[in-house]
């Protein structure tokens, strides 16, 4: 469900103020600006724009690069914009949401729209949406929940349901396109699972991790002060009355899984072996590390309070989140050498980036069948 706001133009047409974003970097980014001319609605010919490349200046505000004239090339001259398919789908579905809002004709003025499928919008009687606006408008909401817990429930369950729904939704959207971001960096990347702990819970073998802290001190005062050595995440399997505690390390989506050469390409170890990147034997070592000071600090006093609550360590699993298969580009000897690696190892699981995510797709229904089982039917 998208919000858009027109300004009218002439009597048939309209700019939309909100720009398709195509593709976002920290200081660069590409953007589609559309305008509604409702002229040929018969021919559904409704929707025409410009893409643009924007800079962020020094306070913050995108602002469009000098254009160039075409007029102006010389022969064996050109400009070429290259899209990415993941941009392509971002420009398509952007799209699909005016040509929807086209729909609705060009009203002269400003005006707001809401454009989304028939499931995510709800169509309210005017007066009933007026008086339901001056409620909230005069802080009447937690009455209004109060009121739909007390009186229908299951329609109160439902709402709330739909509600974190909606959230994971948006948190999928957003892990999904930034994979592909190398901006994002280990601390964006703890703040978002920190904040969508549900991601690591259902994605690792379907067991809930919640996670009980993060930047966990393995070797120091207690499991949340300060200390020497330093992980990314303390987790807890969950169960009625006993849980075990896992350990977590994050790298980047973008850390090379296999090593490379001075001309970008992998090293090869030998024939059918390839050297591993050093982020990923540097993360085992250091998850393997962490765990074995976890187990030996568990059980002194300062870390006994984990056990008042039901959670114990004996061996602590330790999970390292590191890179992209979309690295080894269908060559299977990069894959087979990675995978070896990694099924070879007894206390520390890898997961790559878009294991998680189609993981978590699979959670939300967004996906037929877990990655399990698609492996098994390669």
């Amino acid at each position: 469900m998208k919000k858009f706001t027109t300004r009218s133009t002439s009597l048939y047409s309209q700019n939309v103020n909100e720009p398709i974003i195509i593709e976002e970097k920290e200081t660069t980014r590409k953007i589609f600006l559309a305008e509604i001319n409702d002229k040929k609605l018969q021919s559904g010919e409704t929707v025409s724009g410009t893409i643009i490349h924007q800079r962020k200046s020094k306070n913050d505000k995108w602002e469009d690069i000098k254009s160039i004239n075409l007029n102006t090339l010389k022969a064996g001259e050109g400009v070429k914009l290259k899209l990415r398919s993941t941009q392509i789908k971002k420009l398509y579905d952007g799209l699909t949401e005016l040509y929807a809002l086209s729909k609705k004709g060009v009203k002269s003025g400003e005006n707001e729209y809401i454009v989304g499928t028939s499931d995510e919008t709800i169509n309210v009687p005017k007066k009933r949406k007026e008086y339901i606006e001056k409620l909230l408008q005069e802080d009447y909401g937690q009455e209004i929940w109060d009121e739909l817990v007390d009186n229908n429930p299951d329609l109160a369950t439902k709402l709330s349901n739909s509600r974190i729904q909606n959230n994971r939704l948006l948190a999928l959207k957003e892990f999904e396109n930034s994979i592909l971001d190398a901006s994002k960096n280990e601390q964006y990347w703890q703040d978002f699972f920190t904040n969508n702990e549900w991601i690591f819970g259902y994605g690792l073998n379907y067991q809930f991790l919640s996670i009980k802290s993060d930047q966990p001190n393995y070797g120091g005062q207690n499991y949340a002060g300060k200390g020497k050595q330093k992980g990314d995440y303390l987790t807890n399997t969950n169960s009625d009355d006993v849980k075990f505690t896992v350990l977590v390390e994050i790298k980047k989506p973008s850390t090379d899984l296999i090593a490379k050469s001075k001309n970008g390409e992998g090293r090869k170890y030998r024939n059918g072996a390839w050297l591993l990147g050093s982020e990923v034997l540097g993360g085992v070592a250091q998850v393997q590390a962490n765990c074995k000071s976890w187990q030996r600090n568990s059980e002194i006093l300062e870390n006994r309070e984990l056990m008042y609550e039901h959670i114990y360590t004996v061996q602590p699993k330790g999970i390292l989140l590191i890179g992209n298969t979309e690295q080894f580009k269908n060559d299977m000897t990069k894959l087979t050498t990675f995978e070896l690696f990694r099924k070879g190892l007894n206390s520390v699981e890898i997961l790559t980036y878009d294991e998680l995510l189609e993981r978590a797709k699979f959670i939300l229904g967004q996906k037929e069948k877990p990655l399990e089982e698609e492996k098994n039917d390669l």
